[in-house]
């Protein structure tokens, strides 16, 4: 994202022709999902309406220098391939070097942890392995959170991670060993009824036109009122009791009872094992897929 935020940014300063170089591939049909560029697939495609070049599945092989300023990069085409150990590998193509006349580079191939003082604590792989507590392994009161732990990059992700650290150590200071809550399980796709979905378009955000789009202009222009309440409208509940019934009113062996107050599981019923045959007709018809059959053991 890093390099197309700054390639965005330069076009916005009046820069007239910019370019960036990437060993990856844009997102498209048939790309394999490991081969992508590390950036926003909506952002790459807003990059390209707004003029800006880019060069896929290509390495700098070289910066060309008159004097101590760049005028120009050496790229080389570049293609992740098998090697003989069965390891992927990207590949130069000697023969295959092209020249870009340039006026400016700006690196933009991310960051790197800073682990001095900590070289005792890493792992295997240059970050810190961390339990479920985001505490380092071998190491009872040393706590870690963020990008230091090789999570996904994302803000979202590294206050998460922060959260559950302090609370780690706040049980920690208290005497007590950090007991971590169980993830909740994603509920597929493929568990939903989606038949009992009204189906509805996502709505499109509306954008600042290309030739309006200035230096400090805002590109996304949001949604308004009834556009939220419409997109909101599309939420299929994944996982959620809805107390739609139908598990109530389809059971052939009335095996499902109602409760008048929210059950323990937060559904709105609960199941007499006594009556039910495992049919699995519930299951299949809750909206939500908030049942699920399981093999008895």
């Amino acid at each position: 994202n890093t390099a197309i935020d700054v390639a965005r940014v330069l076009k916005r300063a009046g820069v007239t022709e910019v370019h960036v170089i990437s060993h990856k591939a844009k997102p498209g049909p048939g790309v394999p999902e490991d081969d992508v560029m590390p950036a926003r697939a909506r952002e790459i495609a807003e990059a390209l309406e707004e003029g800006i070049h880019i060069h896929e599945h290509r390495g700098v092989r070289r910066l060309i220098l008159r004097g101590e300023r760049v005028v120009g990069v050496e790229m080389v085409h570049m293609k992740k391939l098998r090697r003989a150990n069965g390891r992927l590998a990207r590949v130069a193509f000697d023969g295959t070097e092209t020249v870009l006349h340039v006026d400016q580079v700006i690196p933009a191939v991310g960051q790197v942890l800073d682990t001095r003082g900590f070289e005792g604590l890493l792992g295997g792989q240059g970050w810190f392995d961390l339990d479920d507590a985001m505490r380092v392994t071998g190491h009872r009161n040393v706590f870690v959170a963020g990008d230091a732990g090789g999570n996904a990059g994302t803000v979202t992700a590294a206050v998460g991670q922060g959260r559950v650290a302090a609370a780690s150590v706040a049980q920690l200071l208290r005497g007590e060993e950090p007991e971590i809550e169980a993830p909740l399980l994603g509920v597929p796709y493929k568990q939903l009824n989606v038949h009992y979905h009204q189906p509805a378009p996502r709505v499109v955000e509306r954008v600042l036109p290309i030739a309006e789009r200035g230096e400090c202009d805002e590109v996304d222009l949001g949604l308004d009122r009834h556009e939220v309440e419409m997109e909101s409208r599309r939420c299929l509940s994944c996982g959620n009791c809805m107390a739609c019934d139908n598990c109530w009113t389809l059971c052939p062996d009335s095996a499902v009872l109602k409760t008048q107050e929210i059950a323990s599981d937060g559904s709105h019923y609960v199941f007499d094992y006594d009556y039910c045959k495992g049919c699995g007709l519930c299951a299949t018809e809750c909206p939500c897929g908030y049942i699920e059959m399981i093999e008895d053991l």
